[in-house]
This record gives C-alpha cells, sequence and structure tokens, in this order.
C-alpha cells in the first residue's frame, strides 16, 4: 500500500484527543465529549484499513506469484514485531523496575502486560493510573493474531461477507454487554472499527472504481453518526448507537475522503491534512501514545521536585498548571523524538530486510519471467 501522508495528520489528530483527555480532563466538557474514545477508534479504524491493505495487496501478489500464502502470514508477523515490540517492552520492563513509584499494580499484574493482555486485566480490575491506556495496544496485538489468517485464507469470493460479519459481531456485542462495566476493552466489541476499516480497504484493493460511489453513502452516514455523537452528549449516554460506532463511521467517512482527494486539488482543508507538524506528530505517534500516560509522573518526580522549586515563587505559584503543562508537553515531545530516531527508525530500516517483495517474490517473479520470454 502506497505511503499517504494525509494519514499521519490523521494519526496525530487521534493522539492528541487521547492525550486531550488524559491530561486536561476538564477539558471533557464534564465527560460529554468522549474525546478519547473517539481518539482511540480513529487509531482502530487506521489499522483496520492500512493492515487489511497490506494483507489484501500481498494476497493479490502471491495469488499471482503462485507464492505460499504462509510466507506472506510470516512476514507480516516478523514486520510487526519489529515495529511494536520494542519500545513496548522497554516501556513496561521501565515500569516494572521503578514500580513503586508508578501508583499501579503493574508488579502484580505484569504477566497481562507481557502478553498483550492487559485489556482483560482492566475488564476485571478497572483501570489502574498511568498504564491504563495500554489496553489499546493489547486489542490491536490480538486483532493481528487472527486477521492475517482470515483476509489471506478466507475464499475471496466471501470476504466481503466475513468482514461484514465481523462489524456486525462488534456492533451487536456493545448492545448485548450493555451495562457491563469496561465492556469496550475486551476485543470482540472493537471488531466494528477493525471491520469497517478493513471493509475500505477491500474496496479500495478489489473494487477502486465504487469508492467515489461508495463516499455519497458514507458521508450521509458521517453526517447522522454526528447528530447522534450530539444527542449522546447532551444525554450524557449512548443508547440508540455505540460511541465507538458512531466515531468509526466518520473515521471511514474521513480516510475515505482522504483517499479520493489526497492527489488532487480538491482536498480541502490542506492546512490541516498536509500540515507538516501534524504529520511529523503522526510518524512519531506510537511513541506519543505509549509515553502520554507517563509524562506527567515522571515530571513529578523529577523535573517538578528538583527543577521547579528553583524557579521564582511569584512564578510558579501563579502558573503552576500552565508551567507543569508545558513542561509535560516539551518532555513527550522530546522523548517520543528520541525514542523515534534512536530505537523505533533502526527496527523500521531493520524491516526492509522483511519485506514482502523480498525473497519468495522476487525469485517468483524472475521465474515466472524467464518462462514468459
Amino acid at each position: 500500500m502506497k505511503y499517504i501522508k494525509q494519514l499521519d495528520s490523521i494519526r496525530a489528530i487521534a493522539v492528541l484527543l487521547v492525550i486531550l483527555t488524559h491530561w486536561i480532563p476538564r477539558a471533557n466538557l464534564h465527560e460529554r465529549i468522549p474525546y478519547g474514545e473517539v481518539g482511540v477508534d480513529i487509531f482502530f479504524v487506521l489499522s483496520g484499513f492500512l493492515i487489511s491493505g497490506i494483507l489484501f495487496a500481498n494476497r493479490k501478489n502471491a495469488e499471482l506469484l503462485s507464492i505460499p500464502k504462509l510466507a506472506v502470514v510470516k512476514k507480516f508477523y516478523i514486520r510487526r514485531t519489529l515495529r511494536i515490540f520494542p519500545i513496548y517492552y522497554l516501556t513496561i520492563f521501565m515500569l516494572l523496575l521503578f514500580s513503586e513509584s508508578t501508583g499501579t499494580h503493574i508488579k502484580t499484574a505484569f504477566s497481562y502486560f507481557l502478553t498483550y493482555t492487559s485489556n482483560f486485566y482492566f475488564f476485571q480490575h478497572g483501570w489502574d493510573g498511568i498504564i491504563s491506556h495500554l489496553w489499546s495496544l493489547a486489542v490491536e496485538e490480538q486483532f493481528y493474531l487472527i486477521w492475517p489468517w482470515i483476509i489471506l485464507f478466507v475464499n475471496k469470493k466471501y470476504l466481503f461477507h466475513v468482514i461484514s460479519c465481523f462489524i456486525l459481531i462488534g456492533v451487536f456485542s456493545q448492545y448485548f454487554m450493555y451495562g457491563q462495566k469496561m465492556n469496550t476493552v475486551l476485543t470482540f466489541t472493537c471488531f466494528d472499527a477493525f471491520g469497517m476499516g478493513a471493509l475500505l480497504a477491500w474496496l479500495n484493493t478489489y473494487a477502486p472504481e465504487k469508492l467515489k460511489k461508495f463516499y455519497p453513502a458514507i458521508s450521509v452516514i458521517a453526517v447522522v453518526s454526528v447528530i447522534f455523537l450530539v444527542i449522546g452528549m447532551l444525554q450524557k449516554k449512548w443508547i440508540f448507537i455505540p460511541v465507538r460506532t458512531i466515531s468509526s463511521c466518520m473515521a471511514v467517512w474521513l480516510i475515505t475522503y482522504i483517499i479520493l482527494h489526497n492527489k488532487t486539488n480538491t482536498l480541502k482543508f490542506k492546512f490541516i491534512f498536509n500540515n507538516r507538524v501534524l504529520i511529523f506528530l503522526g510518524k512519531i505517534s506510537y511513541g506519543l501514545y505509549l509515553y502520554h500516560n507517563l509524562i506527567p509522573t515522571l515530571n513529578a518526580n523529577v523535573i517538578d521536585k528538583f527543577i521547579n522549586p528553583l524557579l521564582p515563587d511569584i512564578l510558579y505559584n501563579n502558573y503552576t498548571e500552565k508551567i507543569l503543562l508545558l513542561e509535560n508537553t516539551i518532555l513527550l515531545l522530546l522523548i517520543s523524538w528520541l525514542s523515534y530516531i534512536f530505537i523505533e527508525r533502526w527496527f523500521l530500516n531493520l524491516k526492509e530486510k522483511f519485506g514482502y517483495q523480498n525473497n519468495y517474490y522476487e525469485q517468483r517473479s524472475i521465474a515466472v519471467g524467464g518462462a514468459r520470454q
């Protein structure tokens, strides 16, 4: 799948919504606007779209060149491991090392975080302070465990139906579990977000000519979703349509719009979608998401403890919240950038050694080409 820089801007917006919720809870308008939930759902839809698009493209190549699909599965998991695991495991082991300072149960619940099953821990025990946001990473990994097998091995004529079933499972499971505390952290209640992204990827791969026909329909659905979002915010509850389904529909509309217009002069709001700052934040968004909930605690134990007392009392006492917010922002950006430059990028470069077009594809394409000459 070709790189679309505007999707990095969408990633940046998604992570900023999550950070806004955790850092400035008063901005949540008394919890009426679910910033964080919407941000996470955007990530899920993007994952469903991008991962499915990669798998669809490599399925087509495998079938065209008679390549074993298990080779694609192997490459997929190697590449996902190199992208996701390094800074995640570095983070949780650091949290374990300094567990006494985190104010969490990371030590007793470490096995859940080690195995990417922390969402089940939170479902049983509730949120656990600064490590609570890791539930969504567990859901993503569980999605990766099952999705390649479905996309690559289900009969192609049934793919649309299977993806649609996953969307329905996600929607109806949320109705079924309505009232059950912490139900939204369970993987199957997230299937609608992943499935909607996958459905868009299916259209983009197998029926790109239908995208323009799909766009008016998803636009209407997005408008209706906004109406239900407003109703839910006013009533402070989500009765008619789950908030995840609502935000997922809006995310699908946005991604569809970008796919259709990213290379044209008709792209609106270019100051947002083509914004270099947002694109940069999108590139380091994994680190921003992983570290953001830890930063205030790090600040409190280091900067606010040893450096801030050196500030003039009149400055610190009058602008405490603003100073801490500025420090948190600088600290998060610095750590996420350093993480990307010195850790993530090294592993991203290593991924190229396990490219989908390497080995099997190159050898087979040469053989096929030679046979045709």
